[in-house]
């Protein structure tokens, strides 16, 4: 009985998410309110905010969704890619995060347009910041690489930058056209890290 509650309440609080999501991609995060998400998803006031106090934890929900679907494809593509060479497997994993059309890194983008005016949201950000590179840095030592390769925070804010651009700039197709330079740009930071380390 419990499983299923939780199972249920699991499933309310991704419908939650799926609305807000809908919300924020329509109006902006910023513009966003608990009523445009209450009254987008149908359900009443309270079933909303049993799950949920702010659209900040909608939010951070949907981030970690996000890192989430982005990790399992990242565990794809090392298990279809054994045995290639290590700069190209993280440049790749890199560059594809980097340039990838989902709604989830669009509201990505918004989040690092409005972290500079919403300290939850910029605590939000470190926290990210700091779980996602933790995974790449794992990541990049089960390849092989010895370096810390986001010590200096180059590679997140070039990434971050790649993101930005490719939504607030409409960069992505050229950014597609010619992310073999994107990578290049990556992997020789990586291998002069390696050398210098």
């Amino acid at each position: 009985m419990k499983e299923e509650k939780q199972k249920v309440g699991q499933m309310r609080k991704r419908e939650i998410r799926e609305a807000a999501k809908k919300c924020f991609l329509n109006k902006g995060f910023q513009n966003t309110t608990m009523e445009d998400v209450i009254t987008e998803i149908g359900m009443s006031r309270g079933g909303v905010y049993h799950h949920y106090a702010s659209t900040n934890e909608m939010l951070k929900d949907l981030m970690l969704d996000g890192n989430n679907y982005r990790n399992s494809l990242i565990s794809e593509y090392l298990k279809n890619n054994q045995g290639k060479d290590k700069y190209q497997q993280m440049g790749e994993i890199l560059v594809d995060k980097s340039l990838a059309d989902t709604d989830l890194m669009k509201l990505y983008a918004l989040l690092l347009q409005a972290k500079n005016y919403n300290d939850d949201l910029e605590k939000l950000y470190r926290e990210l910041k700091r779980k996602t590179t933790d995974e790449l840095t794992l990541i990049a030592k089960q390849l092989g690489i010895k370096a810390n390769i986001f010590r200096d925070g180059f590679l997140v804010n070039y990434i971050n930058g790649l993101i930005v651009s490719s939504e607030v700039l409409g960069a992505r197709k050229s950014y597609s056209k010619h992310k073999k330079y994107i990578k290049e740009t990556m992997i020789q930071y990586i291998i002069d890290l390696e050398k210098n380390n």
